[in-house]
């Protein structure tokens, strides 16, 4: 699934988007109307929240971080009783909910009723801050990582340049996405996921459209959300994609062997937000519940992503030995959130974009 895909768009684009219906109202108004991404909260969790806090849930879930944007943009044209009252939104959404008025921010009152904010790293908690207001609360994270082959390559991956070995050539899917592709070259020179002003740094500059030329004839495909498959019927031997959508395909497949470049990589996250409307209390129990440490280790134990959560210590050895979830300090110190680019710097990244897709770079 494409996590980064306002990342890329225009402000005519996106206001274009806008346009999007998706409806899926909920059935109960006297309930806590959570809006969530499948697979992300286990069942069980909402029976132990609806438990521990004596709130009734109503937890609807879609399968695309899409589709859950939609059904936000949807929102102000439903009911009163039928808009969600908390929405699990990617990362990558966060300023265009802000920028579109879809969202209202974390009033300080209410961040003092989750205490488990208040616990969360520096790192997490201005991930979710702009102009000094708390826009939302990440409760899972996970990162861009390389997938491959290891029973067709007679070589391990483990760095962004492997991707440029010969025995890739034509064997390699990437995602169809400027930021992650431009990114991941970016990260192999030994420069930030994300150089603003590009045109203006000339040496990297040209070394990016040199680095992007020698990557391109590796490439079989560009996909965001198919490149699971080409990898298992063998058509490509490697591909780059979301450790949410590699997870459990990859503990199916022994043959399949995933890593996180030892250069670091670009991290992702979901964030709980706040429709515009009236606040609901239950909102800042639901946010806070996420975050406590006993429910921390079921996320991360049972889901295909991480707390952000510090309070991990108990999660089980077995787990905490997975390198896809439980990667290197050192790696996770090189690692960064894909952030908005200035306009200027988005106008170039999206024209070396077009140029590497048409093959006119």
């Amino acid at each position: 699934m494409d996590r980064r895909k306002f990342l890329v768009l225009s402000g005519a684009t996106i206001a274009g988007l806008g346009g999007c219906q998706w409806s899926n109202p909920f059935d109960r108004s006297d309930r806590l109307r959570v809006l969530g991404l499948l697979g992300a909260i286990p069942s069980k969790l909402i029976s132990q929240f609806e438990s521990a806090s004596q709130i009734k849930t109503e937890f609807k879930a879609e399968s695309l971080p899409a589709k859950l944007w939609q059904e936000l943009q949807n929102s102000p044209n439903l009911a009163k009783e039928k808009v969600p009252q908390l929405v699990s939104l990617g990362d990558s959404w966060l300023d265009p909910a802000i920028a579109q008025s879809l969202i209202q921010p974390i009033a300080p009152n209410l961040l003092d009723k989750i205490p488990q904010w208040q616990k969360l790293s520096p790192f997490w908690q201005q991930s979710v801050t702009r102009n000094n207001q708390v826009w939302g609360v990440p409760y899972r994270w996970g990162a861009t990582a390389i997938a491959y082959r290891s029973d067709k390559l007679k070589f391990d991956i483990t760095q962004w340049s492997d991707l440029w070995r010969p025995e890739l050539k034509q064997k390699l899917s990437l995602p169809d996405d400027a930021r992650e592709v431009i990114g991941l070259v970016l990260k192999k020179m030994g420069q930030s996921y994300q150089v603003d002003n590009l045109a203006e740094r000339k040496d990297i500059f040209t070394a990016l459209i040199q680095d992007l030329k020698t990557l391109s004839p590796q490439v079989l495909t560009y996909s965001s959300d198919n490149y699971l498959q080409s990898l298992l019927n063998a058509d490509t031997l490697a591909a780059v994609g979301w450790t949410s959508d590699i997870y459990k395909t990859a503990k199916q497949n022994p043959n399949l062997k995933v890593v996180i470049p030892q250069d670091g990589t670009a991290l992702w996250s979901d964030i709980w937000v706040i429709p515009k409307g009236e606040v609901a209390i239950a909102t800042t129990a639901w946010m806070n519940f996420c975050l406590t440490p006993e429910i921390a280790i079921q996320l991360t134990s049972l889901t295909d992503a991480v707390s952000p959560s510090s309070a991990l210590d108990k999660v089980p050895n077995s787990v905490k030995a997975d390198p896809i979830k439980f990667f290197s300090q050192d790696i996770l110190a090189k690692s960064e959130l894909i952030l908005p680019l200035s306009p200027a710097t988005l106008t170039q990244y999206k024209d070396l974009w077009t140029k590497l897709r048409s093959g006119t770079l």
